[in-house]
């Protein structure tokens, strides 16, 4: 859903799909052992879903199909997580901006989300009757034990 989007939303654009964000160098804190530091970096790993460089911002992209509250805490931390990525730095001139696309809106977690200054885009692809469909029949169909 999310590379459908950004390829009709920012044509022409740089995009980096499923980026990794932060360094790669492990953690070396003094309080931290070496097996804490590799513990510390792997598992914890941030992925945008999509990073888009235009002329004027860079923008952080998650996408969820149907809005969540989660979306805004993981765009927050990619925010900070940014400006350390080795492959962004030619880019390190121009302002974050936060961005979540949905493909079912929930109004409060879009209000939440502009109070914190991300926007939020809803995209619905040609397929998404088709998820909701399957979706249902998974959500509908009994407990089997």
């Amino acid at each position: 859903m999310v590379t459908e989007y950004v390829m009709r939303a920012y044509p022409g654009a740089t995009v980096f799909f499923r980026l990794r964000l932060g360094t790669l160098a492990p953690l070396t804190q003094e309080i931290l052992t070496p097996e804490e530091a590799r513990a510390a970096t792997t598992p914890f790993a941030s992925w945008a879903d999509a990073v888009v460089a235009t002329d004027r911002e860079l923008i952080i992209i998650e996408g969820k199909m149907r809005s969540h509250v989660v979306a805004i805490a993981q765009l927050q931390l990619y925010a900070g997580k940014a400006r350390e990525t080795p492959d962004l730095r030619p880019y390190a001139r121009l302002p974050i901006a936060l961005e979540m696309v949905v493909s079912i809106e929930d109004p409060a977690i879009t209000a939440m989300a502009r109070q914190q200054g991300i926007r939020v885009a809803v995209y619905r692809p040609a397929w998404l009757p088709e998820w909701i469909a399957a979706r249902r029949r998974r959500e509908t169909r009994p407990q089997r034990s």
